[in-house]
C-alpha cells in the first residue's frame, strides 16, 4: 500500500545519483511484481505504476485516504458569507505555494473583496505589512488537544482551503477541509485530483496558475451564494462517502477478504 512510488518522489527531492536511483527502482519493481494485491491512494500513482513498471492493473485498487481529525460534531453548511475566510495549511511555504496564496489574498483585498487569510504551519518568507485580516500560525500539532481544537475551529469558520501546491502525492488536508464542508482550491498536481473532485468539493487549477487566477476563482465561486452553499454541502458529502477512515477500512477489509479467498483457490 502506498501513495507514491520512489520513482515519482525522487525528482521532488532533487536529482538522485543514477546508480542509487536504478537500484531502488529495480527493488520497487520487484516488490510490486511480487505483491498479490496493491492498494494505492490515487489514480495518479496507479497510472504511473502501470506505465513505468508494467504492473498488471487488475491487482491494483485505488482507495482514498481519510481525514486525520476527529469526525466533526459541529459544522455549518449555511455559513455566514459577509467575509470570505481563506485558510492555507502547509509546512513548506514555497513548495506548498504559500507565496501564491498571499499574493492572491492581497489582490482580493486591493479589489475591495472582503476577506481574511489564516496561514497555518509555516511563515511567509517576506515580512507581511501590518494587516488585521492576516493571521500566521507557524505551528500546530494535532496530537496536542488544544492545537487540534484550534485547527478544527479555524476550519469550521473557513470558506476556502487554498493550496497552490507545487507537488503533492495526495493531500490529507483536503479530506480535513471537506469534513467541515470547506471547498478546496488547489493546483492540479500529483495525486491532488483524487481527494479534490472538480465542482464537488473544490476546484483544480493548472500547475502554472497565477495568484490572479486563484483570486478570480475565489471571487467567482464565492460571488454566487446559493451555488457556494451547495458546494459546501457537496464537500461534506464527499467526506462522508469517500474521505474518511471508516470508509477506507471497510473497502480495505473487503479487498483483503477477497484476496485471501483468491489465494486459497489458487492453492487448491
Amino acid at each position: 500500500m502506498s501513495d507514491i512510488t520512489y520513482e515519482q518522489f525522487a525528482p521532488y527531492r532533487g536529482k538522485p545519483e543514477k546508480k542509487r536511483f536504478d537500484n531502488l527502482v529495480n527493488l520497487e519493481k520487484l516488490a510490486l511484481e511480487k505483491a498479490f494485491k496493491i492498494i494505492f491512494s490515487s489514480e495518479w500513482i496507479k497510472k504511473r505504476v502501470i506505465e513505468f513498471y508494467g504492473i498488471d492493473a487488475n491487482k491494483i485498487d485505488v482507495i482514498e485516504l481519510g481525514a486525520n481529525i476527529p469526525p466533526p460534531t459541529h459544522y455549518s453548511i449555511d455559513i455566514n458569507t459577509e467575509i470570505c475566510r481563506l485558510v492555507f495549511i502547509g509546512r513548506n511555504w514555497e513548495k506548498k505555494g504559500g507565496d501564491v496564496v498571499l499574493q492572491a489574498y492581497r489582490i482580493l483585498k486591493e479589489s475591495g473583496f472582503p476577506c481574511s487569510l489564516t496561514v497555518i504551519g509555516s511563515t511567509p518568507k517576506e515580512t507581511p505589512d501590518a494587516d488585521e485580516g492576516l493571521t500566521v500560525i507557524p505551528f500546530l500539532d494535532k496530537s496536542n488537544q488544544e492545537h487540534l481544537k484550534k485547527l478544527c475551529k479555524i476550519l469550521s469558520e473557513s470558506h476556502f482551503l487554498v493550496l497552490p501546491t507545487r507537488f503533492d502525492a495526495y493531500g490529507i488536508v483536503f479530506c480535513e477541509a471537506s469534513a467541515y464542508g470547506v471547498p478546496s482550491i488547489a493546483a492540479n498536481v500529483g495525486g491532488v485530483g483524487q481527494p479534490v473532485r472538480e465542482g464537488k468539493n473544490g476546484f483544480l487549477l493548472p500547475p502554472d496558475a497565477t495568484a490572479q487566477d486563484y483570486a478570480e476563482k475565489i471571487k467567482t465561486v464565492f460571488g454566487d451564494r446559493e451555488s457556494y452553499i451547495r458546494l459546501r454541502a457537496s464537500s461534506r458529502h464527499e467526506y462522508e462517502t469517500r474521505l474518511n477512515w471508516d470508509v477506507w477500512g471497510e473497502r480495505v477489509n473487503k479487498i483483503l477478504e477477497n484476496a485471501v479467498e483468491e489465494w486459497k483457490n489458487l492453492k487448491q
